[in-house]
């Protein structure tokens, strides 16, 4: 153990390729592990990302519409630009008189009789108000309201404060919900891996006493085994894409329409690709170190 730097490298990697090829039964059942397990991950990471996509997007409608009185005031130009200096307002738009009364003739098509004999367009020009996500919440949505209702060149304030709280409390279930279950799907992934490692480690037990008879570091030790779980770790995070790609190819005829949005790649696939590849590489050595730990102290 008192080589040169470069010989104990070249020992280390030799020793950890030797194993995996000595060793191809437990090699190929720890990367099905990771790969199974990362595939479970990935699909609840799919169907997590995809639902708050959804989610998000009915926060996108607008939120608070303000009407204006029909006093002569600033310009629409100069309001938008009021508004959009509220804190939380993220967008604005201007609809004048005559767009409020176009949309609704289109919404009235088939029964334009009920205009009739309306000389002037009674509807009020407003602005149709969208705010960020974390202003969703009732209270300070109810904050941007009272803002608007203090302007004088503002009539009336309208918004759904039912639609605002069930929103809020849908996001919040998400959130919620997604750290509990990938959390315990973080901790009984790594606990099935580190102990799939740790069968291996054990059946290596007589390599490891030598070892350290004969002086070798704990870190001198466990250097082949890190290697083997970054391989494995490569070979499970492929294994996890193949999985998810065949398991979704499998199901997507059996899901109804309404639900195939939640089984869709929400993320570009040579960076999940890669985002996989990684938490294998993570799995693996986390897996590896745990078990050796555990065997060392022994």
């Amino acid at each position: 153990m008192a080589g040169t730097g470069s010989a104990n490298i070249f020992y280390i990697v030799s020793d950890a390729l030797g194993s995996l090829k000595e060793n191809k039964g437990t090699t190929a059942l720890t990367s099905l592990t990771l790969g199974f397990s990362l595939a479970i991950f990935s699909l609840f990471a799919f169907v997590i990302t995809n639902l708050n996509t959804v989610v998000k997007s009915w926060g996108d409608r607008t939120q608070v519409i303000a009407y204006l009185k029909d006093a002569p005031g600033p310009s629409p130009e100069a309001l938008k630009e009021k508004i959009l200096g509220m804190e939380g307002v993220r967008g604005a738009e201007f609809v004048s008189k005559e767009k409020a009364l176009g949309e609704l003739r289109l919404e009235l098509k088939g029964h334009e009789g009920i205009l009739e004999g309306v000389d002037s367009n009674p509807l009020p020009a407003s602005f149709e108000i969208k705010v960020h996500e974390e202003y969703i919440e009732p209270a300070r949505l109810a904050s941007i309201v009272s803002g608007l209702k203090a302007e004088a060149w503002v009539e009336e304030v309208q918004y759904s404060k039912e639609w605002a709280e069930k929103l809020a409390s849908l996001l919040r279930f998400i959130k919620l919900a997604a750290a509990t279950i990938g959390l315990f799907l973080a901790a009984a992934t790594l606990f099935i891996i580190s102990n799939t490692i740790r069968l291996a480690v054990y059946s290596r037990r007589d390599e490891i006493e030598i070892m350290k008879l004969v002086g070798a570091s704990d870190m001198y030790v466990k250097a082949p085994f890190m290697i083997e779980g970054v391989i494995q770790g490569v070979f499970g995070g492929l294994l996890a894409m193949g999985i998810l790609a065949a398991g979704r190819a499998a199901i997507m005829g059996q899901v109804p329409p309404y639900l195939r949005f939640a089984l869709e790649m929400p993320y570009p696939v040579p960076l999940f690709l890669v985002v996989l590849a990684a938490s294998g590489v993570i799995m693996g050595v986390a897996g590896s170190l745990i078990s050796m730990n555990r065997f060392l102290k022994v």
